[in-house]
């Protein structure tokens, strides 16, 4: 089951909120890309950019923290069209979107507020996105929460309810290692460092992964009900 989730949260808490401090009619609309490296997050954006002049739009991006580089690509009267790469510290929601495994199916932003539609893979990837923004004081307005158990046709006419690749390749990792035997035969910590991550991350992921299972292979649509987002 995958969650689509739309909402809105205040300019300066994603990249390039400063740019409406200086351009408060801009309109920016990301434009969608297929990433070509594997399950990693393309590091590269295309966004459209309206209601700035191109000559003063290009000299205020370079100064932003957010963009380690800007290039542009194509100008439609005052649209821009511009390939961004995000700089290292970028903050807000969007470690917290990393962390969960959340995606960003869409993203427009004015000088009123960031909105997304934003995919999860499952209730507790949601749910722990949801507590790490509002830990982290950062106010999100949820606006539509749809769920979908639509199944994919495999190529041999099967319906594909499989998980995520990296979920999938962690369950496998744990099991084969003994972390699910009684007793143990291998603690977190040891799993934590074949994957060359924090005890805490995998930890978080093991969870999202096994839940992900249950709600794919146990549960229909009917007996799910709506995650709490409070």
């Amino acid at each position: 089951m995958v969650l689509t989730a739309e909402i809105t949260v205040s300019t300066d808490t994603f990249a390039l909120g400063s740019l409406f401090e200086t351009f408060p009619s801009a309109v920016v609309e990301f434009e969608p890309v297929v990433p070509l490296q594997g399950d990693q997050e393309t590091n590269t954006p295309l966004v459209w950019i309206t209601g700035v002049e191109p000559e003063r739009l290009l000299p205020a991006l370079r100064k932003t923290d957010d963009i380690e580089t800007v290039q542009r690509l194509a100008t439609v009267d005052e649209n821009v069209l511009l390939e961004l790469e995000w700089g290292d510290d970028l903050d807000g929601i969007v470690q917290p979107l990393l962390d969960t495994g959340g995606r960003i199916l869409t993203a427009r932003g004015t000088a009123t507020n960031w909105k997304f539609d934003l995919l999860f893979d499952s209730h507790v990837s949601l749910s722990e996105f949801n507590m790490t923004v509002t830990n982290n004081g950062i106010p999100v307005t949820l606006r539509k929460l749809s769920s979908s158990t639509v199944q994919r046709e495999s190529s041999d006419g099967d319906s594909d309810r499989s998980i995520l690749p990296n979920h999938r390749e962690t369950l496998l990792l744990a099991y084969h290692s003994g972390y699910y035997d009684t007793p143990r035969e291998c603690q977190l910590a040891e799993l934590a460092s074949k994957e060359d991550v924090s005890d805490s991350a995998l930890s978080k992921r093991l969870r999202r992964a096994t839940a992900s299972l249950i709600e794919r292979t146990l549960l229909d649509e009917e007996s799910v009900g709506d995650p709490s987002y409070e």
